[in-house]
């Protein structure tokens, strides 16, 4: 009888121990979730307190910038005591002709450096009609840093009573006939004429650019896909002419005039480049092209 008690009372203890153990295991396990997350809201933390840091950082450098340019702007020099360069804003470097004349205007312009200041010097420098894309800026208390592009003529324009520069954005400007607003001294051979037949004296701006309206700019950037494609095409070409309600005709280096009509203008000077290498080939030489008829062109053979 007492053995069997003693027994039964083991196995009862065996029992209790493995709920202990279990108990035990469990709290452990508990114990470790906490840990893993108590790690983890420590680093998120940390994150966020550096991502915060970052950000008041930034912003101290930019309010620093601010005051810098503050303070430079309350500094007024005399004339003698600024340090002016002046740099190519565009891809090749300004001639020093150009330079000098922008070094004259800088030098009479600049007085106190505030904004307002280089902003009159900017445009002044743009009124040589030399450069565009004039940008003026302080760096330094005693520094103004001047960037512009040279004006370069790719086509000539026809303006009322006079033959002006156009560049490759259609900006039309200076005058052909004694090169002003030209330093770059290029001579273009295309001239277009027709856009501003109906506006024969439009107005110029304080740069010597023409004043033109969206609807002649855009005739304008036209005549020069007509002429970069003429280029492409190997089709030499002397005049662009632009016919409201009839579009573009261009004349040749032989006197041929050629209709093209409106865009597309690619396919057009392609086809005429095969037709002038036929008629070469058979010794005609044409008078007219007519070229502004979808899939058809006529062809008026010049007399001898």
């Amino acid at each position: 009888m007492l053995r069997f008690l003693k027994r039964k009372d083991s196995k009862k203890r065996s029992v209790l121990e493995k709920q202990r153990v279990s108990k035990k295991g469990a709290k452990n396990s508990f114990s470790g979730h906490a840990f893993s997350w108590s790690l983890a809201a420590k680093s998120l933390l940390i994150v966020l307190s550096i991502v915060l840091v970052s950000a008041l950082c930034i912003r101290a450098f930019d309010k620093a910038k601010d005051l810098a340019s503050y303070v430079n702007s309350l500094i007024v020099l005399s004339p003698k005591d600024w340090r002016i360069e002046v740099v190519s804003g565009g891809g090749s470097p300004l001639p020093e002709d150009v330079k000098r004349e922008v070094y004259k205007v800088a030098g009479r312009s600049l007085k106190t450096g505030s904004a307002e200041d280089l902003q009159r010097l900017a445009k002044q420098v743009e009124s040589l009609g030399m450069v565009d894309g004039v940008r003026v800026v302080r760096p330094l208390a005693d520094t103004v840093l001047l960037s512009a592009e040279l004006r370069r003529p790719a086509l000539l324009v026809g303006v009322g009573n006079k033959t002006r520069f156009m560049t490759l954005d259609g900006t039309v400007f200076g005058d052909s006939s004694d090169n002003t607003g030209n330093p770059s001294a290029a001579n273009p051979g295309v001239i277009v004429t027709g856009v501003f037949d109906h506006r024969p004296n439009p107005g110029v701006d304080d740069s010597m650019r023409v004043i033109t309206s969206a609807e002649e700019r855009r005739h304008l950037l036209d005549a020069l896909e007509v002429w970069q494609r003429s280029n492409e095409s190997g089709v030499e070409t002397r005049q662009i002419s632009f016919q409201k309600f009839r579009g573009y005709s261009i004349s040749l280096a032989d006197g041929t005039e050629v209709v093209l009509g409106i865009k597309p203008f690619d396919y057009k000077l392609k086809k005429l480049r095969g037709i002038l290498d036929g008629l070469k080939k058979d010794g005609i030489t044409a008078a007219r092209i007519e070229l502004d008829y979808e899939g058809k062109a006529f062809i008026k053979e010049r007399k001898l």
